[in-house]
């Protein structure tokens, strides 16, 4: 039921419905407030504000009433909020129920010091609360207990921890304190100029950023803490946000204006004005259709605007397509001898490689952008030859043109660009590295080549790129893999577990990422799937209502794989205190579930447990008294019963650092066919 809330409440919103005064204007939706928002957060697409004792939702409805609030935060699964009471000179943290009016769940006792500031980790299971005893507690939002501690050097006003939990970034006045917090010291400190207003890491973890009272606002590498860009001009600089690619920032710079900062270019910015006033706070949010928002705060309302003019972080889109491609190309084809392999695939190949889809890619993102460019010719040195093209778009381009026959590019609309390729600079913006220009006016055609020019630098760098060494190795034991599949395959038809019509898929691959300390490790990612053809579903998979893995022939076959794999070859990555992320999906068909369906409690019973939702932070709770009433916890219960089967049948990885982490997905579709698994393991340092 509460995910049918949910679902309802951000449908409303994203219409811009609402109980209260709601007014589309523009590209912007105004939700009117009795009262004034002191500050905002963001569960979804729905926004909440405090002020003075009391907080509210955008409706305008009071979701807590108690002391005054000095700062608020949403539990980023949805399920609660905690907030920071202030009493005189105490004060204590609280945690309501963000469904429920009023309904306290856990109070977080002063005990003789002072709560400074609050932030949930971003998988919701941890609260992070600094004192003014210069420690910073971490409770289990479960029940709210106490399970670590750090004591820092000052009474920070600000703590933020990054969204892989590998930092957390403490900061008072000028002075920023990082901890890693994988193992619970100080990483490095930051010193500032100014006082700090504010302070976030980006989505995709590899920047922090700092903002100063004094206008100014510094970006951090964070695999060395190193400063990347410094920003300057940004006014008050109340508040900053990252969008969720990366590639824009948000700043509160006044009370009545908003700064949209490029962080790939200092000269691009754009703003936003409001003459209402009393902008403290903003977020970026996106529907359910995924387009992107920006919301904060005015005296008299809360105010959503469209950003539809940001352009894509095509670097990242670029990058993110580049390595899978290189992925799929560095695999040893099916009969591929390794004689042939290793002529195909060494460090001079790959180079190689690298560039040539770097070009196709970009010039796929390009789409003809020459062509759909307004052009103008600027000037020409008679000395070199060499005619300056410019786009509206685009980086200029010089041409080489004899004198005698610049006269013929008087019209720039005569020339034509065939065969163009393009790459990205470090702007992110498209550049032309080749092209067959035509003039129209003479018929003739002249050769623009850049394409020894330098690429993104670190699309190629050694940080990014796995060693040739292990990606042979991983191609070895992902045939090894294979093998083991099909032998178990060939058993589970014997046994009539299943059939033809299952198809069982096993990858095995190795990813170059970064630790908590910013050295560079290599992980090994193994991942299962299946799919089964849609007439022989229902009889080989999940039938409707059913959640246990023993239900499903094709869960059980793939398990089996999976722990054979781990059992033998594989068993070698289990290594005792080293971290492992298990990512499982389970899904389910959209069918409607008519009343309740029985649970018999196999796995236990949950109480709102973190889940990702189409790649959204939800919460799942399902029992034995309860039953299942929703897909989603259909959906939950599938995935769930993967970790049972982990622990009963691989118990060597207990004695890893074991992180599960659910996914859940809901087809629009209905069918037996929509019901499967998946599995994906991350063996962390593995080499």
């Amino acid at each position: 039921m509460k995910q049918q809330i949910i679902s309802a409440i951000c449908f409303l919103y994203a219409l811009g419905i609402n109980a209260q005064t709601s007014e589309k204007n523009n590209l912007n939706y105004v939700y009117s407030q009795k009262e004034v928002p002191s500050g905002i957060d963001n569960y979804l697409f729905s926004t909440y504000y405090f002020n003075g004792k009391k907080t509210y939702n955008l409706r305008g409805a009071v979701m807590s009433s108690t002391a005054p609030v000095s700062t608020f935060k949403i539990n980023p699964s949805g399920s609660s909020f905690a907030v920071i009471a202030q009493k005189g000179k105490d004060g204590d943290v609280q945690i309501f129920d963000l469904w429920k009016s009023d309904k306290m769940l856990f109070k977080i006792e002063s005990k003789g010091s002072i709560p400074t500031a609050i932030c949930y980790s971003p998988d919701s299971r941890l609260l992070a609360v600094s004192n003014s005893n210069n420690k910073i507690m971490f409770y289990d939002t479960r029940d709210y207990k106490a399970q670590q501690q750090v004591t820092i050097g000052s009474k920070a006003q600000m703590i933020v921890i990054s969204s892989n939990n590998y930092f957390l970034a403490a900061a008072e006045e000028n002075n920023v304190e990082i901890w890693n917090l994988q193992n619970n010291t100080l990483r490095t400190t930051i010193q500032t100029e100014a006082s700090i207003n504010d302070l976030e890491f980006s989505a995709d973890n590899s920047k922090l950023a700092v903002l100063g009272a004094n206008g100014k606002m510094n970006t951090y590498d964070t695999k060395t803490f190193s400063m990347l860009q410094s920003y300057d001009a940004l006014g008050n600089a109340r508040h900053c946000y990252f969008h969720s690619d990366g590639k824009y920032i948000a700043v509160v710079t006044g009370d009545k204006r908003i700064s949209i900062v490029n962080l790939m270019n200092v000269q691009d910015r754009d703003f936003i004005d409001n003459p209402t006033g009393g902008i403290t706070d903003l977020r970026f949010i996106k529907d359910s259709k995924k387009q992107t928002y920006l919301a904060y705060n005015t005296t008299s309302s809360i105010i959503y605007t469209f950003m539809n003019k940001l352009s894509p972080f095509y670097t990242k889109l670029l990058s993110d397509e580049l390595s899978d491609k290189m992925n799929t190309w560095m695999k040893q084809m099916p009969g591929e001898t390794l004689e042939d392999y290793n002529k195909r695939v060494n460090d001079k190949t790959r180079a190689e490689q690298l560039v040539l889809y770097e070009r196709e890619i970009a010039t796929k993102m390009a789409d003809h952008l020459a062509d759909r460019s307004e052009i103008t010719l600027g000037s020409y040195n008679p000395t070199s030859s060499m005619l300056s093209v410019q786009f509206n778009t685009m980086p200029n381009i010089y041409l080489n043109v004899p004198s005698n026959e610049i006269n013929d590019f008087s019209d720039p609309g005569k020339l034509g660009f065939r065969n163009a390729v393009y790459g990205l600079n470090k702007s992110d913006q498209f550049e032309l590295i080749y092209a067959d220009v035509y003039n129209k006016n003479n018929k003739k055609t002249y050769v623009f080549n850049n394409l020894n020019r330098k690429s993104l630098d670190y699309l190629k760098s050694d940080e990014n790129f796995v060693p040739l060494a292990l990606v042979q190795k991983s191609n070895m034991e992902d045939m090894k893999l294979q093998g083991i599949k099909d032998d178990m395959i060939k058993l589970a038809k014997q046994q009539n577990v299943i059939s033809d019509n299952t198809h069982i898929s096993v990858d095995a691959n190795v990813v170059s990422d970064v630790d908590a300390s910013g050295k560079k490790i290599m992980n090994y990612k193994v991942r299962f799937s299946y799919t089964v053809d849609k007439q022989f579903s229902s009889k080989e998979d999940f039938g409707p209502g059913k959640y246990n893995t023993e239900q499903s022939g094709a869960a059980k076959s793939m398990l089996s794989i999976m722990k054979k794999a781990f059992e033998t070859d594989f068993a070698q990555y289990i290594v005792s205190g080293k971290h492992l992320k298990v990512n499982i999906t389970g899904m389910a068909d959209a069918a409607p579930i008519a009343g309740t369906i029985a649970y018999d409690g196999c796995y236990g019973d949950f109480t709102n447990e973190p889940v990702y939702k189409n790649n959204d932070l939800s919460n799942i709770s399902v029992s034995k008294s309860s039953g299942i009433t929703e897909n989603d916890q259909l959906a939950f219960l599938r995935a769930v019963g993967v970790k049972d089967y982990i622990v009963k049948n691989v118990p060597d990885f207990t004695k890893m650092n074991s992180e599960y982490n659910y996914n859940i997905e809901i087809a629009k579709g209905t069918g037996s066919e929509y019901r499967r698994i998946t599995v994906e393991y991350i063996f962390v340092d593995a080499f």
